[in-house]
């Protein structure tokens, strides 16, 4: 399924999410919205590192791996020049 990014950050802005890099004793850390989660990765180098974000359902979940995390970074930025 293709990524829309500005869809998704509306579709989970108050869904449970949590950031994950892919480094050896980086631990999970824990949002109330995607666009915080997404807001946190690119603050802390979610645009050049391995990262995951995962949004937290009742019935499943949901991941971005790193390449659709760069493209909700990207989304943020397209957003706020407008």
């Amino acid at each position: 399924m293709a990524l829309d990014p500005l869809k998704a950050l509306t579709d989970y802005a108050e869904a449970d999410c949590s950031v994950q890099f892919w480094a050896p004793g980086t631990p999970a850390v824990e949002f109330r919205s995607l666009r915080a989660a997404v807001i946190y990765a690119r603050e802390n180098g979610g645009r050049w590192n391995d990262i995951e974000i995962t949004v937290h359902l009742p019935r499943e979940d949901i991941v971005y791996g790193t390449e659709k995390v760069q493209r909700l970074i990207d989304s943020l930025r397209t957003r706020g020049r407008r």
